[in-house]
């Protein structure tokens, strides 16, 4: 089952109701913001509903860790996992928080060294937490990595990184609506991270990509790991631009221009 959205991308939580009479409802997981749209969901909201269901609350903040302050006190989740490339760091390492008491009742799913207490022929005792879910050497310089990130990060400050981010956005939308055939997807700057999916009437996103590539461009085209989301919206694909702490206005001057670009090429 899943929650469906309105036509800017955003939660429609009047149909919870509905999902709640039908009963069974043991875990509900949404991401804090949508890789896709930017999105910024109503987590908070989510997770007391779901407890109202007797249901745990699972959120992605991958997607959010780097751009936003993330409290887990304040949404009220009950496990969080978020991703260290995302923060800046290496690749192949992140981090799960969860609930002491539910991480408690939980068995392994991994075995190896260290996440045993003791073990004999007829049973085995699990070590404490967190070293009962850490089986094995783990990866040391991705982990060294990632605590770095986090420190770089924190000395900007991610309010910071959030307020740029919002002006960046309202930037872009301001300046694509210039853009003939273009449909920006996804809710006001306001409501958003730093993404904007879009398309342009009668060319595939992947070309769209391609000149902008030639422009010396980046973005990203395809159906970034959310089909249904692309079938809701009614495109077989997007290209996404996303701005981070260090994306500047003439940047997107660039976007653009290499858009613009794009309409001669192709249009």
């Amino acid at each position: 089952r899943h929650i469906p959205i309105d036509d800017n991308g955003e939660l429609r939580l009047d149909a919870l109701d509905a999902l709640a009479g039908e009963g069974r409802i043991k875990v509900v997981a949404n991401n804090l913001v949508s890789n896709s749209l930017g999105t910024i969901n109503p987590v908070e909201q989510l997770a007391a509903w779901a407890h109202e269901q007797g249901a745990i609350m699972v959120v992605d903040a991958a997607q959010a860790a780097p751009h936003r302050v993330v409290d887990v006190q304040a949404l009220g989740c009950d496990f969080l996992a978020l991703s260290s490339h995302k923060l800046c760091g290496p690749t192949g390492a992140g981090a799960l928080w969860g609930r002491r008491e539910l991480l408690e009742e939980m068995s392994p799913f991994n075995l190896g060294g260290e996440m045993i207490r003791s073990v004999a022929l007829d049973r085995t005792s699990w070590n404490e937490l967190p070293y009962k879910f850490e089986a094995g050497t783990p990866a040391i310089g991705e982990a060294v990595g990632f605590g770095a990130a986090i420190d770089y990060l924190n000395e900007i400050g991610l309010p910071a990184i959030e307020e740029h981010e919002h002006e960046l956005v309202a930037y872009a939308l301001d300046r694509l609506a210039e853009i003939p055939g273009l449909r920006a997807f996804g809710p006001p700057a306001d409501r958003r991270a730093g993404i904007v999916s879009f398309d342009i009437e009668g060319i595939h996103p992947h070309d769209v990509a391609q000149v902008l590539d030639w422009e010396g461009v980046a973005v990203r085209a395809g159906h970034h790991c959310t089909q249904p989301l692309m079938t809701r919206l009614g495109v077989a694909a997007t290209t996404r631009a996303s701005f981070y702490l260090y994306t500047v206005r003439d940047e997107i001057d660039r976007l653009v221009e290499g858009l613009h670009r794009v309409r001669k090429v192709l249009g």
